[in-house]
């Protein structure tokens, strides 16, 4: 049998150079794999880039100077290979630290594989850590922050069963970094008295998120933490007694020290609160009967009078709101009028925080019955209402100033999680910047909570339109024209 030695000739080179590409390939996934460890090689599409973290967080990362690990108990596989969106969301996020900063590093241990990596932090953290956990470590000063992998989303609950919503994973994370790296940490106490408030949640998380450890007691039975740096006070529906009144006055003052700070939310649902009013008074402040109202249409987020909006004012409160969101409104809901009884006084000085426009008033229950009566508009009185307000108490130790603040807002529902979590609203970055103006801290970062459930991957129709053609005309042209150069070439061989 005669052999074809062109043919052989021609299917030897064809097997080396499929055998040489093939080889290519997996040696060139197996490089991009490698680099996508290291280097972001992913493009995320997404409208709102989802699956990246943004410059507040980026920025931050840049001025790291300690080295923190970040461990997570559960298989990388898991997260590669799982079918829910958020936790394929959370994993992009955990990669993005390391990426994007040479001072963290970030491993995936399978306990079951290896139950002994963790003990190692154990001198370090008294409570137990699971499999679900993640651990952010800070190698230098031996600070840790364990939590749940949960404890990256918003989950509802319902009779039923339980549901991711949003996912909070960078948020999360950033704070946890910044706890852990933080060489002077905050501590703040939630004060736990009848409210009808539904916030308290959304407070801790704030403050949380920001690199506090906020824990919570009964005033009337414990006794508030002198070595505490914050308290907050969350519209108490009943007036304190002068027992409690007493406990705050001893806090603030702190022995003639100073160096304290409250936060006092008033509601409109509150009943009267003589003692409360009295003790906000010698700081200068008077929380007013009424809502807020506001007249213009166009400053209102809702159909409602008493849901407007209040756009800042640059002060020295506002640094920590990004440029680009600066002009975004804070969301203002039933909330009663603030008056600054004075702009200082002894050693007392009062600021406003927020003010509305100047076609705001409020709405008592007397205006609303004369108004029904009469109908007549010129009983309204249309100014700037004021809804946050701080108050200082300051006194000089050794020629150094030693200030008290206290922050007072008209209404619990500015700090409302369905507000705090809109990027169209600063309530959330306001209050951040607020607090961490008055504790001197310049790295607080608020970021909110990403709803993935409606994320697509759509294009505009001329881009629709472009793939069409390169797809169905272009590539199959090119193709057919290979085909032929390569048939007409072998034919005249």
């Amino acid at each position: 049998m005669k052999i074809n030695t062109k043919k052989l000739r021609y299917g030897t080179a064809s097997v080396v150079i499929t055998v040489v590409v093939v080889a290519l390939v997996v040696l060139l996934n197996i490089i991009v794999s490698s680099l996508d460890d290291r280097y972001n090689m992913s493009f995320d599409l997404t409208p709102g880039k989802n699956f990246e973290i943004t410059e507040k967080t980026l920025d931050y990362l840049a001025t790291l100077n300690e080295d923190v690990e970040i461990c997570t108990t559960v298989d990388e596989l898991v997260f590669q290979t799982t079918d829910n969106i958020y936790y394929r969301q959370a994993y992009e996020v955990l990669k993005k630290y390391s990426i994007n900063s040479d001072r963290i590093t970030l491993n995936f241990v399978d306990m079951t594989v290896d139950p002994t990596y963790v003990e190692k932090y154990k001198q370090y953290y008294n409570g137990s850590v699971s499999e679900m956990s993640i651990i952010i470590f800070n190698e230098d000063s031996h600070r840790i922050r364990v939590i749940s992998v949960n404890d990256l989303f918003n989950i509802e609950t319902n009779y039923w069963s339980q549901s991711i919503v949003s996912s909070k994973a960078e948020q999360v994370l950033t704070s946890a970094v910044m706890y852990v790296t933080d060489p002077d940490p905050k501590t703040a106490v939630y004060l736990n008295v009848v409210s009808q408030s539904i916030n308290q949640a959304n407070i801790t998380e704030l403050l949380t998120s920001n690199g506090f450890d906020v824990t919570t007691i009964d005033p009337n039975t414990e006794e508030i933490p002198m070595d505490t740096d914050l308290i907050i006070i969350n519209s108490p529906l009943n007036d304190f007694s002068e027992t409690l009144i007493d406990k705050l006055y001893e806090y603030m003052e702190n022995n003639g020290q100073y160096g304290k700070n409250m936060i006092y939310l008033a509601s409109n649902y509150q009943n009267n609160t003589p003692n409360i009013n009295a003790f906000l008074s010698e700081w200068g402040i008077s929380v007013g009967e009424g809502v807020v109202y506001e007249s213009n249409n166009q400053n209102l987020f809702q159909p409602y009078r008493d849901s407007l909006v209040a756009f800042l004012e640059s002060n020295d409160y506002t640094g920590g709101i990004p440029a680009e969101a600066f002009q975004n409104p804070v969301a203002v809901y039933k909330s009663r009028p603030l008056e600054l009884l004075f702009d200082n006084h002894g050693n007392v000085k009062v600021y406003d925080l927020l003010k509305t426009s100047d076609t705001c008033y409020v709405m008592t229950n007397t205006l609303a019955e004369q108004l029904q009566e009469s109908g007549d508009a010129s009983l309204i009185e249309e100014k700037p209402q004021t809804v946050m307000a701080l108050a200082n108490k300051f006194t000089f130790i050794d020629n150094e100033q030693y200030l008290s603040n206290l922050v007072v807002f008209g209404t619990d529902y500015i700090l409302d999680q369905s507000l705090t979590s809109q990027t169209y609203f600063n309530n959330g970055d306001y209050f951040v910047s607020i607090v961490n103006t008055i504790f001197g801290k310049e790295d607080g970062i608020y970021i909110v909570a990403k709803d993935l459930s409606s994320t697509t991957y759509d294009i505009s129709e001329a881009k629709k339109a472009n793939l069409r053609i390169v797809f169905m005309f272009v590539l199959p042209a090119l193709v057919a024209a290979s085909g032929i150069i390569v048939w007409l070439r072998r034919r005249h061989k």
